[in-house]
């Protein structure tokens, strides 16, 4: 028996998501695409719905790096464009000031952390994505 860890699923020149992934994905209808940005993708979901009480925007596209060695690496951080500021500040949101350039286009960071310890084979786009929707649509 071997306790090596599954090889990365999305070498550079494919840039394909788990299987898994991709029926999560399309399950949920999201408009999505990878993008390639040297050795890593960036999943890049159209239309990204976004608290219109708390932001100046109702939706984004949203973008999470995908490191080549997902799903053995953790997600963390995610993107989006337009920048969103609090509707009732006119501020960013905290840790989400600065800007960074993927995949051709310039993005707002925020820098969102995946908690615990990431679990290979258990964690994936749908837990970090929940995570996304908490911070950017929260239930009321």
């Amino acid at each position: 028996t071997s306790t090596a860890l599954p090889k990365p699923l999305i070498p550079a020149a494919n840039m394909r998501l788990p299987e898994d992934d991709e029926t999560y994905l399309a399950g949920k209808e999201y408009d999505w695409e990878m993008l390639p940005e040297g050795s890593d993708g960036c999943l890049v979901i159209k239309n990204f719905p976004v608290s219109g009480e708390l932001f100046d925007h109702t939706a984004t596209v949203l973008m999470i790096r995908i490191p080549s060695s997902y799903p053995n690496a953790a997600l963390d951080m995610f993107y989006v464009d337009p920048a969103l500021k609090l509707k009732a500040t006119n501020a960013y949101p905290r840790a989400a000031e600065q800007f960074e350039d993927h995949a051709g286009r310039r993005w707002q960071r925020f820098s969102r952390h995946f908690e615990g310890k990431w679990k290979v084979g258990t964690d994936c786009v749908a837990s970090f994505l929940s995570l996304i929707r908490s911070e950017l649509h929260p239930p009321n």
